[in-house]
């Protein structure tokens, strides 16, 4: 089966067929380097990190870059208030971003360029635009003639006459249209600025990308990703600054995202609902939110809500028991043998989880087909027939291909003993669960059962129940967990 993927270019699904037989080249927007990153760009991150990883899964040699935009407004603004040179302030952003990445996991994309670093490629950009008729200069600040390009408001749906009151349409005199957008600007006195061929300057937001996307991918390449609010204007621009700029035809699918909301509204500081991502791995264990973010479809809103990370420490506590059993059995059966028993039904989840994922990078569905094969493994270790000396090689081959296919989502990928004491211990500061307490009443428990005292033992696991516990008596002693 072929990789199909939802092209916002032409608004179909398309069967994805890469510019060079076996490579994959990807573009995807990094962070504008002015303040800590937030929860949205870590799922933006997390996402195409998951799509590179299920490429290499089917084969493909992936080239990833994602940028970082240090030079901008908000930069410079941010950077005044706190009396730092610009670039200075975005370097130190742009290690607090490669940690905070980090703590959720994300691998770093291939190449991290950034602007300040590009700067005769955005300018070489620049010049060909203007040679082509596509730019003009005006008083040291150059601009990309909108209406000059037939095919403006193809990404994303637009008239031009429409944009007039559209967003973020920077007002100047200088412009000879309204609706034309930045490619150079003129520094302003005391701000980070480049030589250039109309005076000392800086890059507009949009250029940057197509420049450095056709560096170090091509003119012509296969995946461009963002969150759907870069569709417009700045994706809509840089189409049109690429495609005018150079005989290349720019990327060939379009990717785009959903965005976060919390508890059904959107994300914003204006709303008191922002969330960095230290913040948020400090309340919620990394990869519950990850699996928060990959049981929805990349392209959906996904909503930060209690309920959502209930389900994931439900779940992940769920995996994570069935992983330890099994291995728990690593060494018992050493002469099991290795055939199928007969009339048992094994779920090939290899073809299931690639049939999902080639379905435009299901992870909904692939997660969904994580979990039945969970399923079947707890299924089968408790029925009686066959036993399990028959059937253990089948449960180990199923859990190995559980195993393989949770890592191209980064999941499962801990030790289940010690992934279950790291949910437990954030959830026991999640719900104020005082340790010691816990451990006096298992203990106090364990001993009511070794004097048969059976009513005391139930009062006690009631009580604990009532704490948030959940008790769990094995050969080994009394296991427990934290209820989400």
């Amino acid at each position: 089966m072929a990789i199909s993927v939802y092209n916002t270019m032409t608004r179909n699904k398309e069967v994805f067929v890469p510019l060079v037989e076996g490579c994959v080249s990807m573009y995807a927007c990094g962070v504008t380097t002015y303040d800590v990153c937030h929860i949205g760009h870590g799922m933006q991150a997390l996402i195409y990190d998951v799509i590179r990883e299920y490429l290499k899964f089917r084969g493909y040699q992936v080239t990833y870059v994602r940028n970082y935009t240090d030079v901008d407004d908000k930069i410079i603004a941010r950077a005044a208030e706190l009396g730092v040179p610009a670039l200075e302030h975005a370097q130190t952003m742009i290690d607090l971003s490669e940690q905070d990445m980090a703590l959720m996991g994300i691998e770093p994309a291939d190449i991290r360029p950034k602007v300040s670093d590009n700067i005769p490629e955005i300018i070489g950009l620049i010049e060909s635009l203007i040679k082509r008729g596509f730019a003009y200069e005006t008083e040291g600040d150059v601009y990309f003639k909108v209406r000059a390009f037939e095919g403006y408001g193809q990404l994303s749906n637009r008239n031009v006459e429409e944009l007039r009151s559209g967003s973020r349409i920077e007002i100047s005199e200088r412009k000879q249209d309204p609706v034309d957008f930045a490619l150079w600007k003129q520094a302003k006195p005391g701000e980070v600025s480049w030589p250039s061929p109309w005076g000392d300057g800086r890059p507009g937001w949009h250029i940057e990308c197509s420049a450095l996307a056709m560096k170090f991918l091509g003119e012509q390449f296969d995946i461009h990703g963002g969150g759907k609010d870069l569709i417009f204007p700045h994706h809509e621009n840089e189409v049109a600054q690429s495609v005018c700029g150079t005989d290349g035809g720019f990327a060939k699918y379009w990717v785009h995202n959903g965005l976060v909301t919390v508890d059904g509204r959107k994300m914003s500081k204006s709303f008191n609902n922002f969330m960095s991502i230290q913040d948020a791995v400090e309340k919620y264990h990394p990869e519950a939110i990850r699996y928060a973010i990959l049981r929805n479809h990349y392209g959906a809103n996904i909503d930060f809500s209690e309920q959502a990370f209930y389900d994931a420490y439900s779940r992940l506590i769920y995996f994570y028991n069935t992983l330890a059993k099994v291995d728990a059995l690593a060494d018992s059966f050493p002469d099991a043998p290795e055939s199928v028993p007969a009339g048992l039904a094994v779920p090939d989840l290899v073809s299931a989880f690639t049939e999902a994922m080639d379905d435009d990078f299901n992870s909904a569905c692939a997660v969904r087909e994580l979990g039945q094969a969970i399923k079947w493994v707890n299924d089968v270790m408790a029925s009686k027939k066959p036993k399990l000396a028959q059937k253990i090689h089948t449960i180990r081959q199923v859990v190995r291909d559980i195993r393989r296919c949770a890592s191209v989502l980064r999941l499962l990928d801990t030790a289940p003993n010690v992934a279950l004491e790291s949910l437990k211990q954030y959830l026991i500061r999640r719900r104020g669960i005082d340790h010691d307490q816990v451990l006096q009443l298992i203990a106090d428990r364990d001993q009511a059962r070794a004097n048969k005292d059976w009513a005391e033992a139930d009062r006690l696991r009631e009580e604990l129940t009532t704490l948030g516990i959940v008790i769990m008596d094995s050969p080994e002693g009394t296991q427990w967990q934290v209820q989400p």
